[in-house]
């Protein structure tokens, strides 16, 4: 199990001043995780956390969250197919889509800001102090769009003293890594910290097809590397502490992407469109998923023939966020604001081949706004709370332009110059009070009870598609809404400390993702509103510890029950302007699931130097009712043999490290770890060829540190057993099945300095 080791005294989002290394000798460290808005020690919070430091971040040698994801009992963490953006999957819940207007089942939050969209959330994760990852609804006190649960992130906080680090790393596919963090005291009670990461790597897919059935094709593929990255991100801190119990800390972000476009493997079933005109998946073909096809070409979102997609992803993230806390007698005062612009182009071809069959571009831009006031007390040796209000608000405004190519071996050659444009138009207003309390009936137990209320309004338009040749013919429908949604959400349970070192909990709890549009519509009955998901959790939990802190066991057994599902499937669609195939995504509340399990995590230091941690999850997931379009004819069957998407049965872990005692010369340390995940649905419809595959991952790595500690170089290897394997796809209503593969076994070597 993963640690985060700080004092007992630190408030939420602080950090040491000197953090020293832990003893050889020593027990396990404290873990202190903030899951309840306020800070404790992990075996006190009555909620299943997985928590992760600073340095168990490092020694995983992780370019962003899918790293830790094996480490985390039943969590799944990937891309979306076709993105860089983020597919978190926890206890059932998920959110595998790229649609702008859909809402996250797990709520990413860093530094106490919401990433309210999937495109951002697989951030660089250099100069992160913790991450916690909390299981199950977290409705009461993080709100919305948490039925799955709340991976919240801490960053690093300037500090009184100067001090830095730069790390230089090289791996596997030509990746280069530079990072920076610098740590300037302005004066005695203003200090400065900023952070920078850049990465650029080649990619570890090459392009070797080219279009053999009618010649039409983007830049040749040769096997070249293609889909690596290209980033910048920075973050930079000013903190002032005006008195001894408050601060005041303004934070700018920033990330430029360049990356690749991500390409695709065309994984289609046979008696498929592109299987019929002689485009057959790698079932098929029996190729590698590594040597793929993408159409590479100039241009842009206004271009006669090609959207761009030689020019790759580009991202742009700007972001300014102020936190005040003031302490006193009776309590403590956190107010949290910000801002954050992203601005995405984003070209791509979708298919795996190099034969402009569906090449796309989506252009957005996303503004996101919010403010929250809380306020934590002890109000007494039994009684202690926390209670707050929240303003969160967001803008878009996104195009698409698609050139679906395909459609000329249907008759219609004007496919490959007359693309099908569409735009969407959202704005959500949310507002929302809450507040937990917790009360000690006796010395062994206290009950807890928290409730939220959350009221929104949304306003959305959409332009569905329609080719341009039309639109530039003065005809463009718009269909648009408005609705208001509001849901009260509760928490109870009890804490028992049945003996020192023994702690009992059972929680109730409940969430809900928030209701909403399809920015997808192509019609005016697609483009209505649909409702809240909710879910209802229940949740019975173990935390013990030795007295030595040598042995640490946390199990929790869960129970969740969802309602309303909101399910999104691609179905065929009849254009009515072309009269042509086409496909729309829809998307309605659909059905109902249970998904229950057991989980446990271990962590043991039996002997100087030597730390172990082992995690098992499994779970049983499955609808209880749903009705969808399976089979494209229009009507409803009863679906709910399928399974869910993001679920598997079981994952397990296991990790060593050990540090060998000190030399005159340095430091010797060494880790191992191992993670299994079972096969996992990852499209609504279990279509074939879309699993998510088992897989088993091995990892490790070797560092030696000097004797003062400022100095360290480390080798690394990921994915040791070199598994090929699936872990997102989307299939396209029995035209074509496009999937994304992990990355194969790689190497690297890191160096570092610290100053």
């Amino acid at each position: 199990m993963a640690q985060t080791a700080a004092t007992q005294d630190t408030t939420d989002n602080e950090q040491p001043q000197v953090q020293q290394a832990p003893s050889r000798d020593a027990g396990l460290e404290e873990i202190i995780v903030t899951a309840r808005r306020v800070t404790e020690s992990l075996q006190d919070t009555p909620v299943a956390v997985t928590a992760f430091t600073s340095a168990a971040i490092d020694d995983k040698f992780a370019t962003d969250i899918r790293g830790l994801a094996g480490d985390v009992p039943n969590v799944v963490i990937t891309n979306v197919p076709g993105f860089n953006a983020a597919s978190i999957g926890i206890r059932g819940q998920s959110t595998g889509d790229i649609i702008l207007t859909f809402e996250p089942a797990v709520a990413v939050v860093v530094d106490d800001f919401v990433l309210a969209h999937v495109q951002t959330q697989l951030f660089d994760l250099f100069d992160i102090d913790r991450i916690e990852v909390l299981r199950g609804p977290q409705g009461t006190l993080f709100g919305k769009n948490t039925v799955g649960g709340v991976v919240n992130v801490i960053t690093k906080k300037p500090e009184a003293g100067f001090s830095g680090e730069v790390r230089l790393g090289y791996s596997s596919f030509n990746t280069k890594d530079v990072k920076l963090a610098l740590n300037i005291p302005l004066a005695d009670n203003l200090y400065f910290r900023t952070a920078g990461s850049f990465q650029e790597s080649d990619g570890y897919y090459r392009l070797t097809k080219n279009n053999d059935v009618d010649g039409i094709q983007g830049v040749p593929g040769n096997g070249q590397r293609w889909g690596g990255s290209r980033y910048f991100s920075n973050r930079a801190k000013l903190l002032w502490e005006p008195g001894p119990a408050s601060e005041l800390m303004l934070t700018y972000e920033m990330l430029r992407d360049r990356g690749d476009s991500p390409p695709s493997v065309n994984e289609t079933p046979e008696g498929f469109l592109f299987d019929v005109v002689g485009f057959p998946g790698i079932q098929t073909t029996g190729a590698s998923p590594f040597d793929t096809g993408t159409t590479l070409c100039e241009g842009s979102a206004t271009d006669a023939t090609c959207p761009g997609t030689l020019s790759g992803h580009r991202v742009d993230v700007d972001g300014v966020f102020l936190r005040g806390e003031h302490g006193m007698d009776a309590g403590t005062v956190t107010v949290v604001g910000g801002w954050r612009r992203v601005k995405s182009q984003l070209p791509s071809d979708y298919t795996g081949e190099n034969a402009y069959l569906f090449v796309s571009t989506r252009d957005d831009v996303r503004e996101q706004y919010s403010v929250e006031a809380r306020f934590s007390s002890d109000f007494s040796d039994v009684f202690k709370f926390t209670a707050g209000g929240m303003y969160w608000g967001q803008t878009l405004d996104a195009n698409a332009t698609s050139f679906l190519g395909f459609l000329r071996f249907l008759g219609s050659p004007g496919s490959l110059t007359d693309p099908n444009l569409s735009t969407a138009d959202y704005k959500v207003d949310s507002y929302a009070v809450f507040g937990e309390a917790e009360y000690q009936v006796a010395d062994p137990l206290a009950v807890f009870f928290g409730a939220r209320y959350t009221k929104e309004e949304k306003t959305f338009s959409v332009r569905p598609q329609v080719p341009r040749s039309v639109v530039e013919g003065g005809f463009w429908p718009e269909y648009g809404d408005s609705a208001k949604f509001d849901r009260p959400t509760i928490r109870a349970g009890y804490r028992w400390d049945i003996a020192p070192g023994i702690n009992n909990y059972f929680t109730y709890s409940q969430g809900y993702k928030s209701g909403g549009y399809n920015e997808q519509a192509m019609s005016a009955t697609s483009a209505l509103p649909f409702a809240e998901e909710t879910a209802d959790s229940f949740e019975l939990g173990l935390k013990t510890e030795t007295a030595d802190r040598r042995l640490r066991v946390n199990v929790a057994g869960f129970y969740v029950k969802y309602n309303d599902l909101q399910r999104d499937a691609v179905v065929p669609f009849i254009d009515p302007i072309t009269g042509l195939p086409g496909q729309e995504t829809k998307t309605t509340n659909a059905g109902k699931a249970e998904v229950y399990g057991l989980e446990v995590e271990l962590s043991a230091k039996p002997v100087a130097g030597l730390t172990l941690g082992a995690g098992m999850g499994w779970q049983k997931a499955k609808y209880l009712e749903f009705f969808t379009d399976v089979d494209g004819d229009g009507i409803n069957d009863d679906a709910s043999y399928l399974g869910l998407r993001n679920a598997p049965e079981l994952t397990m872990s296991g990790n060593i490290r050990y540090e060998f005692p000190p030399m005159d010369w340095g430091i010797v340390a060494v880790t191992a770890d191992v993670n299994y995940q079972s096969e996992y649905e990852s499209v609504t419809l279990n279509a074939d060829y879309t699993q998510g595959e088992a897989r088993t991952l091995v990892g490790s790595s070797l560092s030696w540190t000097d004797p003062s500690e400022m100095y360290r170089i480390a080798v690394f290897g990921r994915n040791l057993l070199d598994e090929h394997y699936r872990v997102s796809a989307n299939s396209v209503a029995g035209l074509f099945n496009f999937t994304n593969y992990a990355p194969p076994r790689s190497f690297g070597i890191e160096g570092s300095a610290k100053f």
